[in-house]
């Protein structure tokens, strides 16, 4: 008796079906959540675009803003710092103005100059008043002075003027033997020499007082009236 073989037909639902099908079940859960995740994000792309154009435009004026504030600090800074400078400037000016009389009271020095030479018993032959040298700040006005007396009266003369309270300087000083007749009233010397007294007229005072200080950089200029 011959045996025969027989083929088992494999069941249907082994061949059947797509490549999808016949993955694992992990991959395809993973293909899954990677399409769930492309959809989310593509729909993110989509609808929110706008949104982040706009978020974008308003974080750089965030920047505008903080760059524009950072920049008035500086010139709050700058401003505060010319105050401070220009109330130091103006100490300054009346400092400058106790040791400089207006040109009112320049007179007043002339009279102590003459005073300080009649306490030192010199004979003043010439007290004349030459033209004046203007200044920015100052006016300067030379004073030629001619003087009959002793070396140490007028020693201490010099010394006087070297202590007044006012600026003043002494130049060209010429000092030399007296005539005769002067030497027979106890005056051994006469000398002549140049006081420039310093005073500040009105147009001084007014630069002094009325100059305005420099804008500070990057401070916006005052609008035109």
């Amino acid at each position: 008796m011959a045996a025969s073989v027989q083929a088992i037909p494999k069941p249907a639902t082994e061949e059947s079906g797509n490549f999808f099908n016949r993955m694992p079940w992990y991959y395809q859960m993973g293909i899954l959540v990677g399409l769930t995740v492309l959809l989310i994000y593509a729909a993110h792309v989509v609808l929110y675009s706008d949104t982040r154009a706009e978020t974008e435009k308003i974080r750089g004026q965030i920047e505008q803003l903080k760059a524009s504030n950072s920049q008035g600090n500086i010139i709050r800074q700058n401003l505060a710092a010319t105050e401070q400078t220009l109330k130091e400037k103006r100490a300054e000016i009346d400092q400058l103005r106790d040791f400089l009389p207006d040109q009112v009271e320049i007179s007043k020095v002339y009279d102590n100059i003459k005073d300080f030479a009649r306490e030192e018993r010199l004979d003043m032959k010439k007290f004349a008043e030459v033209k004046e040298i203007p200044a920015e700040y100052y006016t300067a006005q030379p004073i030629q002075v001619e003087v009959a007396g002793t070396y140490d009266s007028l020693g201490r003369f010099f010394s006087k003027l070297g202590f007044y309270t006012r600026i003043l300087s002494v130049t060209d000083v010429n000092v030399k033997q007296a005539a005769d007749n002067l030497q027979l009233r106890d005056r051994s010397i006469e000398g002549s020499f140049t006081i420039t007294a310093y005073y500040i007229s009105p147009a001084n005072l007014e630069k002094l007082t009325m100059r305005k200080p420099a804008l500070p950089a990057g401070a916006p200029k005052p609008a035109a009236h």
